[in-house]
């Protein structure tokens, strides 16, 4: 596993002091530029400030969000209520919690991220595939993220400001001019915060956190009080039997595949980290 996982494995070892090796001082080594770089070298044991809260944090920000509430939704459709919804989401939270661990201790025992991790069963060449890959995706869901956080930054500045609204009725490529404007800037401050590297992303993610829990609860008790205090916790015809607990583990399912790429990330944050209890505690 150690070759495996060598970020430069193709080191050629310096000939011109065979008497030094033979005396027992290491050879002299050229890393691989093509393998080897700042992004890709192993995290130090000291200086890793990825701790509990850290781990905390992160969970907060990626979890609630608009996509994933629509998720939680949407099991409605599947026949499911309340109960059966919990107990769904609960099943699918616990594999992802195995897993992020497997993944998280990769990572923080080796301090290197997923592009190197994955040399081990894909080879330093054919590595580059399931990294390739998990980029794409990760594209697609930075875009699809921006675009739900931008809709609504837009919704917020039309309430605020009415007058904006003027610029929210044309259509230039499926978006309207405030549309695009609020969707540049979101992505600007994303890249702005990326810049700065994975320690501003931690303190980002710090001060987000607590943030997001506020508003989610806050949305929650206006919700419940907008509702005059009633809440539908089943659906018409609810499932029962077999049926039922097929569409529970489904949600299950399909709640892992949600965050199949985060197991796969999850390693590039972890090798941060100082230890796994760190990891399985946050």
């Amino acid at each position: 596993m150690s070759n495996s996982l060598d970020l430069a494995p193709e080191l050629s070892v310096a000939s011109t002091h065979p008497a030094s090796t033979l005396a027992g001082n290491p050879p002299e080594l050229a890393l691989s530029p093509r393998l080897h770089n700042r992004d890709l070298a192993p995290t130090r044991i000291e200086g890793r400030r990825w701790g509990r809260y850290s781990i905390f944090a992160l969970w907060t920000n990626d979890v609630h969000n608009i996509a994933n509430y629509s998720f939680a939704m949407g099991l409605f459709a599947l026949g499911l209520g309340g109960w059966q919804i919990l107990l769904s989401l609960g099943i699918g939270a616990a594999l992802v919690y195995f897993f992020m661990n497997l993944s998280g201790y990769m990572g923080q025992k080796t301090g290197v991220p997923f592009p190197v991790i994955s040399r081990i069963a894909f080879g330093i060449h054919g590595a580059q595939i399931p990294a390739l890959i998990r980029a794409v995706i990760a594209i697609a869901w930075f875009g699809i993220q921006t675009y739900l956080a931008s809709v609504v930054l837009r919704v917020l500045l039309t309430a605020v400001w009415p007058q904006l609204a003027a610029y929210d009725h044309d259509s230039i490529l499926g978006l309207s001019s405030l549309g695009w404007v609020c969707f540049v800037a979101i992505w600007l401050v994303q890249l702005g915060i990326l810049a700065y590297g994975m320690e501003m992303v931690r303190r980002y993610e710090a001060f987000a956190g607590p943030v997001i829990l506020m508003t989610v609860a806050s949305l929650a008790v206006f919700m419940y009080i907008k509702a005059d205090a009633h809440i539908a916790w089943s659906v018409a015809a609810p499932l029962t039997g077999v049926d039922m607990w097929r569409n529970i583990f489904a949600g299950g399912a399909l709640w892992l595949a949600i965050y199949g790429t985060l197991v796969l990330n999850f390693c590039d944050f972890a090798r941060s980290s100082p230890c796994r209890k760190t990891i399985r505690v946050g």
